[in-house]
């Protein structure tokens, strides 16, 4: 278009908007406000009352962390309640139980989508979230979850309508290869622990296809694997100890078995290395260590935040002591529940288009979140934090940090 036509047209229809403010009917009963120019994007509907499912682990071996979530989804409630008051949208949140078991995460899909959820935040665990996804994708209802990380899950035709704000464990595994290399442990001399569930599995193959791609082997008790219910790690601690050439233990696990596996090595007075991924990080370890000094040097890796928006991670870690939880965890279940209350109302064909027009470039606790065309997102890499302190006081330090770019670098 000729730049000088142009200018005259924009100018024209300024002044033609200019004429008619304040002379629209303001007992109009339109349930869509526009709020936005036609560049900014969808209109914000009014009158909208709307239901949030949410799978939260309230059973199970992440049972400890549930509350935790459910505080940050409960002041994402909160926030949107204030953030569409003037356009008389409500907000309801329907939580249910989906363990880190399939059965019991289709089961309360299931009740979901009798509920008339538009969008489900959850499920934590993979296998979870794997079985609920059936469920809900049939029913054409989106979910994002906060803490699957199965590689699996970015496959978009087998898993349709999911979405997730954490990285991969795709990703994870060369960051864990990497945290354990840069901390001294050589090849031939790890061991790797593991659930035998999807998020397990999932991750340990990735820790160890990425130890194996840097040229390492693993030690002589090489990758064992166990299920997420067992309570007895004599066993598995007895095939780390005996083997001279197992100086570094991996653990692929979640809370509750991490802080059993720990405590089982500290029996058998095991002096090596352990590490482990994103399933025990955060200080709720300590609450399930009768001593918290059995934890001191234990490393993990858990997804980094990007660069915060708005005031959730200062909230959070104003009340930290007492949510407790997986922060990282905490971060993404409320941005998640954020999304999709923003996404609720807006005038679009359907919730996962609105979901990803909410989810580019989306301003979150967790940091910028930006979905690929599969669901996932590439995350910010890894934050690399390790336990220590004494029994009067534990500590939780994350000082240095992984990115695909870097490496391992000083936070």
């Amino acid at each position: 278009m000729n730049t000088n036509k142009l200018q005259v047209f924009v100018f024209a229809m300024l002044f033609v908007v200019g004429a008619f403010t304040g002379c629209v009917d303001e007992d109009d009963d339109d349930k869509t406000t526009d709020t936005t120019t036609a560049d900014e994007g969808p209109k914000v509907q009014n009158d909208q009352s709307v239901k949030i499912g949410f799978l939260n682990p309230i059973t199970g071996p992440l049972e400890p962390d549930a509350p935790g979530f459910k505080w940050g989804v409960d002041e994402a409630i909160k926030d949107l309640k204030a953030m569409y008051a003037d356009n008389n949208n409500t907000f309801e949140v329907i939580e249910l139980d989906s363990g880190c078991d399939g059965d019991t995460a289709a089961s309360a899909a299931q009740t979901l989508v009798d509920s008339g959820v538009v969008a489900v935040v959850g499920a934590a665990c993979s296998g979870a979230s794997m079985s609920a996804n059936a469920v809900l994708s049939a029913a054409g209802i989106p979910m994002i979850s906060y803490a699957s990380t199965n590689p699996g899950l970015s496959d978009a035709s087998a898993y349709p309508l999911f979405y997730r704000n954490v990285p991969s464990d795709a990703i994870q595994g060369p960051a864990g290869a990497d945290m354990m290399a840069d901390a001294g442990t050589t090849s031939g001399n790890l061991a790797i622990l593991h659930m035998t569930n999807d998020y397990g599995s999932g991750l340990a193959d990735s820790v160890k296809a990425a130890w194996e791609e840097d040229g390492h082997t693993l030690c002589g008790a090489g990758m064992q694997g166990y299920a997420e219910d067992t309570t007895d790690f004599s066993s598995l601690a007895d095939s780390i100890v005996n083997d001279d050439t197992c100086t570094s233990v991996y653990l692929s696990s979640y809370i509750v078995d991490a802080a059993g596996i720990i405590e089982a090595l500290e029996d058998k007075s095991y002096t090596g290395k352990i590490f482990g991924g994103d399933g025990p990080a955060g200080i709720g370890l300590f609450e399930k260590l009768e001593l918290n000094a059995s934890a001191d040097g234990f490393t993990v890796s858990a997804p980094a935040a990007g660069t915060t928006s708005g005031d959730f991670e200062s909230r959070y870690d104003a009340n930290a002591a007492e949510v407790g939880s997986i922060k990282t965890y905490v971060l993404t279940a409320y941005d998640a529940t954020m999304i999709i209350g923003q996404a609720s109302v807006l005038d679009l064909s359907s919730m996962s288009k609105a979901i990803e027009h909410v989810g580019n470039g989306f301003g979150g606790a967790s940091g910028e979140i930006t979905f690929l065309d599969n669901g996932d997102v590439g995350g910010a890499g890894y934050d690399i934090c390790t336990y220590g302190g004494d029994d009067t006081a534990g500590t939780y330090t994350c000082s240095k940090k992984w990115t695909i770019a870097d490496g391992v670098t000083t936070a």
